[in-house]
C-alpha cells in the first residue's frame, strides 16, 4: 500500500480535575514537550485516505490476480470482523478544532468529505453503525447505532455541503493553496471534483434504493449533472485522485524489484483474463504477458502478443498446487513485465475519472437522469484504455466493434463489466463492492476458498460486544432479526 506522508502527531488532552484544598495550585504547569496544538495541515495529511497499490492482497478478492506460491493458500473469503474508523475520525474532529483556532475554514470544509468517506466505508462494510452518538468520548462511551439509511443521508448531506462551501471558498480565494495535500499540491478545484465524483459513487452504491424518497438519489444526481458550474466533475485522467510510485521509502508499490518474491508469486486470474479475451480487449496486451509456452511456440513475439489465445490466467477456485503445476508448465500469464516490474508501475488510484463516467453511464442507462449514457460509457472506457496505455485508435475500434454501448439488461451488464475491467489493480475495494451489488463478474468459488458464495459483509469489531453490548445486540436484532453477526447477513443497502 502506498503510504501517504505521515507525521507522528502527539495530541494530548489536558484533564481538568478537582483537587483537595491541600493541593492549592494557582494553575497547572504545561509540559512544553507535549504539544496540545498542531497545524491543521498536518492533521489533513494524516487523515487523507489512501488505497492499495497494484498486485497487493486487496486485488486478490476481485480475482484480478492470485498467488502461486506452493507454500501459500488460495483466496479465502471467510471474512471476519472489521474495525471502526474512530481513530481517524477523532483526528478529523481535531483538524476542525485547529482550523477554528488558526482561522483556516477550508479544513473544516474538507472535514465534511473525510467524515462522509469514513462513515460510508464503515456502513457499507458492516451495516448500521453509530454516528450521531459516536465520537463523544467520555460524554457517551456506549453510542447507539444509526441505521444505514440515516448514515447515508447524513453523508450525502455532508458531501453536498462540502461541495457548495468549497465552491464559495474557491470563488473568494482563487489562489489559495491547501497545505498538507499529497494528491493535488493544494489545488482546491481538484478536490471539489473529487468530492462530487465520490458523491456519485455513493449514489450508485445505493442503486437498490433509488426510489427511496428520503434519500432522493435521482433528484440529487440530476441536480449535480444539470448544474456543472456548481457541481464541477472530473474531465480527464488528470483529475484522478491518485499517487505515483517511485523508488523512495513510502512511495514504492508492492510489485517492484525490491520485492523479488512478488514476481515469483503473482499470476493473473482467469476471471479477469477470460473476460478480456472474450472481448478481444487490447488492455489485456497492455497489462499481461503471454504465457511462456505461447512465447516458446512462436519466435515472432509481435504475433504472439497480438493473439488473445496466447494469454491464460490461473484459476482462483483451484488449489494452489494445481495452479503451481499449470504455471510450471508455462501455461499462465504474468503481469506485463515492462509495464509493472519497475518502481513506477501504475499509479495508485483512489477515485478516478473512468469510474465517474461509467457511474454516470449506469445512472443514465437506468433512466435516473437525462444524460447521454453512450457518451459517458465511451468516456469511461476510453479513459480506462488511456490509463493502461492503449492507443486512442485501438480504443475507438474497440468501442465501434468489440464492446459498443448497447441498451437493455445486456447493456447494463456491459457497463458493469467495463467498470470491472477499469478497476484492474486500482481503486481499492471498489471492484469487490461492485460485484456484491451487481454480481458482475461471476466469481469462481470452491471449497478451496472456504465459501461457496460471496460474503455480504464483515462482522462488527469484538470491542462492540465487549464494551457496547446492549446497543450492539440491539443493532443486530434490528437489522437481521437475531443476534447473529456474520458475513452472510443481508444489510439494508443490498435489499431490493
Amino acid at each position: 500500500m502506498i503510504k501517504k506522508i505521515t507525521f507522528s502527531i502527539a495530541i494530548f488532552v489536558l484533564l481538568a480535575g478537582t483537587f483537595n484544598s491541600c493541593l492549592d495550585y494557582d494553575e497547572l504547569r504545561e509540559n512544553p514537550n507535549a504539544p496540545t496544538m498542531v497545524p491543521p495541515s498536518l492533521l489533513f495529511t494524516n487523515v487523507t485516505p489512501t488505497t492499495s497499490s497494484a498486485f497487493s492482497d486487496t486485488y486478490e478478492y476481485p480475482q484480478y490476480h492470485i498467488r502461486s506460491n506452493s507454500d501459500g493458500n488460495p483466496i479465502s473469503y471467510r471474512f471476519g470482523s472489521r474495525g471502526f474508523r474512530y481513530g481517524t475520525l477523532r483526528n478529523v474532529l481535531k483538524m476542525e478544532e485547529e482550523a477554528d483556532r488558526v482561522g483556516a475554514p477550508v479544513y473544516k470544509i474538507m472535514a465534511k468529505f473525510f467524515k462522509a468517506y469514513n462513515f460510508v466505508d464503515m456502513c457499507r462494510s458492516m451495516g448500521d453503525v453509530p454516528l450521531r452518538e459516536a465520537l463523544l468520548a467520555a460524554e457517551n462511551t456506549r453510542p447507539k447505532y444509526d441505521t444505514q439509511k440515516t448514515v447515508y443521508i447524513q453523508c450525502l448531506d455532508w458531501l453536498e455541503e462540502a461541495n457548495l462551501e468549497l465552491g464559495e471558498f474557491i470563488s473568494n480565494n482563487p489562489v489559495y493553496v491547501l497545505e498538507g495535500d499529497a494528491y493535488f499540491n493544494g489545488d482546491l478545484t481538484k478536490w471539489q471534483k473529487v468530492i462530487n465524483a465520490y458523491a456519485i459513487r455513493v449514489m450508485l452504491t445505493l442503486s437498490k434504493k433509488a426510489n427511496d424518497t428520503d434519500l432522493n438519489i435521482k433528484g440529487r444526481l440530476a441536480t449535480m449533472l444539470d448544474n456543472p458550474q456548481t457541481y464541477p466533475l472530473m474531465t480527464s485522467l488528470n483529475d484522478n485522485m491518485q499517487l505515483a510510485h517511485q523508488d523512495e521509502d513510502g512511495y514504492r508499490g508492492y510489485y517492484n524489484p525490491n520485492n523479488a518474491t512478488a514476481k515469483v508469486d503473482i499470476i493473473l486470474a482467469n476471471t479477469f483474463v477470460d473476460m478480456l479475451k472474450d472481448y478481444e480487449d487490447p488492455r489485456l496486451k497492455a497489462v499481461a504477458d503471454p504465457t511462456p509456452s505461447a512465447m516458446e511456440a512462436n519466435s515472432n513475439e509481435d504475433e504472439v502478443r497480438n493473439d488473445f489465445n496466447s494469454y491464460n490466467g490461473g484459476d482462483p477456485s483451484a488449489s494452489t498446487a494445481d495452479n503451481v503445476l499449470v504455471r510450471s508448465s508455462g501455461g499462465i500469464s504474468n503481469p506485463n513485465e515492462d509495464k509493472y516490474w519497475n518502481f513506477v508501475g501504475q499509479p495508485t488510484v483512489l477515485i478516478g475519472y473512468f469510474e465517474q463516467e461509467l457511474n454516470i453511464a449506469e445512472a443514465a442507462h437506468r433512466g435516473w437522469v437525462s444524460a447521454n449514457a453512450q457518451d459517458h460509457y465511451n468516456n469511461g472506457v476510453k479513459a480506462s484504455m488511456e490509463f493502461f496505455g492503449v492507443e486512442e485508435d485501438e480504443a475507438d475500434a474497440y468501442l465501434a466493434s468489440k464492446a459498443p454501448y448497447t441498451t437493455g439488461d445486456a447493456g447494463l451488464t456491459r457497463i458493469h463489466e467495463q467498470m470491472y475491467i477499469a478497476f484492474f489493480e486500482n481503486s481499492g475495494w471498489e471492484s469487490f463492492f461492485l460485484n456484491r451489488r451487481t454480481g458482475v463478474p461471476a466469481y469462481k468459488f470452491s471449497g478451496e476458498n472456504l465459501v461457496d458464495k460471496l460474503p455480504l459483509r464483515w462482522a462488527y469489531p469484538q470491542s462492540e460486544n465487549d464494551n457496547n453490548y446492549d446497543n450492539y445486540r440491539a443493532a443486530l436484532i434490528s437489522q437481521f432479526g437475531a443476534e447473529v453477526d456474520d458475513r452472510d447477513q443481508i444489510i439494508w443497502e443490498l435489499k431490493d
